[in-house]
C-alpha cells in the first residue's frame, strides 16, 4: 500500500523576530505543524522566538548556536522532517513576504504530483525594489540556460514544497554554497535530476518594516561564483539527463514490444 503523503512547514530564521511575530500565529493556526530553525540569532533572540512558540504546540523550535546560512538551516530543517515521519516540507521565508493562505494549495498540487517540487511564482505588487526586480530577471534567465529548461519561471522564491525523499540526495552536491546561493542552485540540480518543477501563483510583498539580509557586494559575488559553476557544469548534467531520458524511454519501449 502507498504512504500517504505527509506535510510540515519549515522555516529558517535569524533575526526577524518583530516580523515573525506578526503572521506566525495565522500560520500555526491552520494546523499545519511547523518546523522553525534558528540560525544563530544568538539566545537572546530564541528567548523571543520561544515565548512567540509558546502555546503552540504545532511549532517546533530549533536553535542552532552559530549561524551558518539559510541553507544549512533549511538543510536541518529538512533533516529533522524526515526524522519526525514526513515526506514533504514547504520552506517559507520568516521575513513575512509569504502568504500563508496560498500555503493549501501548494499542498493541493503536491498531492496531484507527489515527485514533484512545488514553487512559487511570485506575482509581486508595487512596493518590490526595482533593482531585485531587475536582479531576479537576470537570475532566471541564467537558471533557464544552466538547466536547460525554459520552464523555470521563477529561481528565487523562497516559498517552495519539497519531496525529501528525491530533493535529501541533492543536498551534498551545494558544498558550503549555503547562503543566498541556496534555494537557486537547489532548483538547478532538482532540474537536472529530473525532478517535475510546478508552480504556484503567490502573492509576495516587501513591507514596510522588512528586513533583508542580503549582503550588496559579498552575496552578489557568491551568487557569481556560483552561476560560473553551474554554467560551466551544465552542459554534462543536460547531456546525462538527456541519455537518462532516452533510456527509459528506450526501456518503455522494449516493454510494451515484449508485451
Amino acid at each position: 500500500m502507498t504512504q500517504q503523503p505527509a506535510y510540515c512547514v519549515m522555516i529558517p530564521h535569524y533575526r526577524h523576530v518583530p516580523q515573525l511575530r506578526r503572521w506566525l500565529p495565522d500560520l500555526a493556526a491552520t494546523g499545519i505543524d511547523v518546523i522553525l530553525v534558528d540560525d544563530g540569532s544568538g539566545p537572546d533572540v530564541v528567548a523571543e522566538l520561544a515565548d512567540l512558540c509558546a502555546g503552540h504546540p504545532n511549532i517546533e523550535l530549533i536553535a542552532q548556536p552559530v549561524n551558518a546560512g539559510k541553507g544549512m538551516a533549511s538543510i536541518i530543517g529538512m533533516n529533522t522532517a524526515v526524522e519526525r515521519g514526513y515526506s514533504h516540507v514547504v520552506s517559507m521565508d520568516a521575513d513575512g513576504q509569504h502568504n500563508p493562505a496560498d500555503l493549501q494549495e501548494f499542498i493541493r498540487v503536491s498531492q496531484d504530483n507527489p515527485e514533484a517540487l512545488v514553487s512559487g511564482a511570485p506575482q509581486f505588487s508595487d512596493d518590490i525594489p526595482k533593482s531585485r526586480l531587475h536582479g531576479r530577471k537576470i537570475t532566471n534567465k541564467l537558471v533557464q540556460l544552466e538547466a536547460g529548461r525554459s520552464s523555470l519561471v521563477d529561481a528565487m522564491c523562497g516559498y517552495r514544497l519539497y519531496p525529501l525523499a528525491a530533493t535529501l540526495p541533492l543536498l551534498p552536491k551545494l558544498g558550503s554554497r549555503l547562503y543566498m546561493q541556496f534555494d537557486v542552485e537547489l532548483l538547478v540540480r532538482a532540474a537536472w535530476a529530473g525532478l517535475s518543477v510546478r508552480y504556484v501563483p503567490t502573492s509576495v510583498t516587501y513591507p514596510s518594516h522588512g528586513r533583508s539580509h542580503f549582503r550588496l557586494f559579498q552575496d552578489n559575488a557568491l551568487l557569481t561564483a556560483m552561476h560560473i559553476r553551474l554554467l560551466i557544469e551544465s552542459p554534462v548534467r543536460i547531456g546525462q539527463r538527456f541519455l537518462n531520458n532516452r533510456g527509459k524511454r528506450m526501456r518503455a519501449a522494449n516493454t510494451r514490444t515484449r508485451q
